[in-house]
């Protein structure tokens, strides 16, 4: 999440969108997008909002037709838009050209967006951008969409300027085109790092194929690799529309660093390729923190679940405070640059995920002097090297929503943190919990950052589920759950007063609907927001609201953290999380309802049980593998099963 919260959610009003006319059936999907078509004295396929937005002859990039926007009413927020017609399932680029005047403001300035509806009318998603803002002459922002949900209905694109802005902006040449991805676009190993010893590995290749144009039935997948005896060989991987997998031995591969290669093949030609640099070693290498094949962190050689809060920066009168809680990490966006808050965070038993997130030229939080890669790199190894060896590092924070058209950049920057420190993480957060799987590259560990309240708490495990199936459940979760109350980055008193605090039910839930779904770590947004106390919650209580919850995790570790034989569940719908674990013999089944609204439980274990007992919930019944839970409404609970 960053510093500045510049995410829409839906705050942009449909019902504007309903009145303008929608695309061709044939032809670009938008309608005059360079504003040139007039007819009756209306620009053709947009709506009009008055005053701050008029269609302006001459302004254009070529001294054509443009939007323009004049306003100096930080108060002012409304926009033109389009309605469009989009296909589910399908992925869409949108781009504009833009061009600003002191345009000035908390946000990030003249932008557009892609919304849609659900069959009920009400907002249901979108798709944004960052924007432009100051004075810079006509720039290009582009953004993609996720997968067009199967359920979204009332499309609409919009150029605009984000709340609370003023100066001017002027828009041309907007487009929405179908974004077709390649059909392979990575191959990936369970083996963190791609570096293993012994045991198994599962190479996936990550896959976008359309199975109306490219028919499973006729397409086959293979992994090329080099055997223990020096020569290549090749084994046959199971694909989906989404993913390509096979499992071997790695006593099957070569010593040392090889290319293992992924091919699609159609008719005996290849459809697309990928490649991964696998190593197979003789004694895996110390390092102090690391992933092994459960998704566990583990550090100094023992299993660690990361349980802990953003920060500003470690301040020690804030501290004290923190430390007294349940929490075992911090991340704090303004990294310490000295090691005495090092120390102090060590000397309490409490990890720091170092930040160096904001290290990349032309960026708008780029530390003062970092103006080209090659600064870059001064300052990062400069950082590398005074903290890696440090005992309270956890892991380096990498990128925090940065957009995927950054993604060659964002991607070099993790290669560089392995090289600069192997024994040390790169931990990522985003937004665009849609698009994980191009995102892999760039990463070790991934968090998404769902927010929902006051809207429907459900939205933790919708992104979480998400998150995982991006990994293809190769790489581990740290999710960022919600502690704070939105009315703390809302300008007016209005605005505040929509917003709302997480109930200590809401905050429940959200945290065990993240694990429930993958997580394997938490660390919530955010410690220094409490202090903030926004329509007058007191710290105090919320402190112990978030507190409360976090111990209940922590009672919990040594089950979240355990690896024992574990029954599968079938039988769970949409509406409940669910996970299992074995330890010590005995079976642990987490059921969280994501509804508000009571919720009968039935679920079928995958093997019968003697007897199940609660250990925070309602009381379980059982009967051989049929497990029943009458949950209240956001309600988790967790039993423990006997054999």
């Amino acid at each position: 999440m960053n510093d500045v919260i510049s995410r829409e959610w839906g705050m942009l009003a449909l019902a504007a969108a309903f009145s303008a006319c929608a695309c061709a059936a044939e032809g670009p999907i938008v309608r005059n997008g360079g504003f040139e078509d007039v007819k009756d004295g209306q620009t053709v396929g947009w709506n009009a909002v008055g005053r701050k937005y008029v269609y302006a002859d001459g302004m254009g990039r070529s001294g054509t037709r443009a939007l323009a926007y004049e306003n100096d009413n930080p108060k002012f927020y409304s926009f033109p838009g389009q309605r469009i017609e989009l296909k589910a399932g399908k992925t869409y680029k949108y781009e504009v050209w833009v061009r600003t005047e002191n345009l000035k403001g908390d946000e990030s300035g003249a932008s557009i967006c892609i919304e849609w509806g659900g069959p009920d009318g009400k907002w249901l998603g979108g798709s944004y951008t960052s924007g432009v803002k100051g004075t810079k002459d006509w720039t290009r922002i582009e953004g993609v969409t996720q997968p067009i949900p199967a359920n979204a209905r009332n499309f609409r694109v919009n150029p605009y300027v984000r709340k609370g802005m003023t100066g001017k902006a002027w828009f041309d040449d907007i487009s929405v085109t179908p974004y077709v991805r390649a059909p392979v676009m990575g191959l990936y190993s369970s083996a963190y790092r791609n570096l293993a010893a012994s045991g198994s590995v599962t190479f996936k290749a990550a896959l976008s194929l359309d199975a109306d144009e490219h028919p499973l039935s006729e397409m086959r997948g293979v992994l090329r690799y080099t055997g223990v005896d020096g020569a290549r060989r090749e084994a046959a991987m199971t694909i989906s529309v989404d993913e390509g997998v096979v499992t071997l031995d790695v006593a099957q591969f070569a010593l040392g660093a090889q290319d293992v290669s992924f091919a699609l093949v159609k008719d005996g030609k290849e459809l697309g390729t990928a490649t991964c640099t696998f190593t197979r070693v003789e004694k895996m290498p110390a390092r102090a923190v690391w992933f092994d094949e459960f998704g566990r962190t583990i550090v100094n050689g023992e299993p660690f679940f990361p349980l802990g809060m953003y920060w500003g920066g470690i301040t020690t009168n804030k501290f004290e405070t923190y430390a007294k809680g349940p929490f075992n990490c911090l991340m704090p966006y303004a990294s310490p640059t000295s090691k005495d808050l090092m120390d102090l965070c060590h000397a309490h038993g409490v990890k720091v995920i170092y930040s160096v997130k904001d290290v990349f030229s032309g960026t708008h939080w780029a530390p003062k002097g970092v103006n080209t890669e090659a600064d870059e790199v001064a300052y990062i190894t400069a950082r590398v090297a005074k903290f890696k060896d440090h005992p309270a590092l956890l892991a380096w924070y990498l990128n925090d929503e940065l957009p995927l058209s950054m993604l060659p950049r964002l991607s070099a920057r993790r290669d560089l943190m392995e090289k600069l420190d192997p024994g040390h993480p790169g931990w990522v957060v985003l937004y665009q919990y849609s698009q994980i799987a191009d995102y892999m590259p760039s990463f070790d560990v991934i968090g998404t950052d769902p927010y929902p309240i006051p809207r429907p708490a459900a939205m933790a495990s919708t992104w979480t589920r998400a998150t995982r199936k991006g990994t293809m459940g190769l790489k581990p979760l740290w999710q960022v759950p919600q502690a704070f109350n939105w009315a703390a980055y809302r300008k007016t008193p209005e605005e505040k007063a929509k917003c709302r605090a997480p109930t200590p039910a809401e905050l429940r839930s959200m945290t065990w609907q993240c694990i429930a779904c993958g997580a394997n770590g938490l660390v919530y947004y955010s410690y220094f927001d409490l202090y903030k106390e926004p329509n007058g919650e007191p710290f105090a209580r919320r402190w112990a609201e978030v507190c409360a919850v976090a111990q209940e995790v922590k009672d919990q570790i040594p089950v979240l953290l355990a690896t024992g034989p574990a029954p599968s569940v079938s039988g769970a719908p949409e509406e409940l999380a669910v996970r299992t674990w074995g330890k010590d013999g005995a079976a642990y089944a987490l059921v969280v309802n994501t509804t508000d609204k009571p919720f009968t439980a039935s679920l079928t274990l995958s093997e019968p049980f003697a007897a199940a007992q609660r250990v925070f919930g309602p009381a379980p019944t059982l009967a051989g593998t049929a497990l029943g839970l009458q949950l209240a409404p956001l309600e988790p609970a967790l039993v423990r099963l006997t054999r």
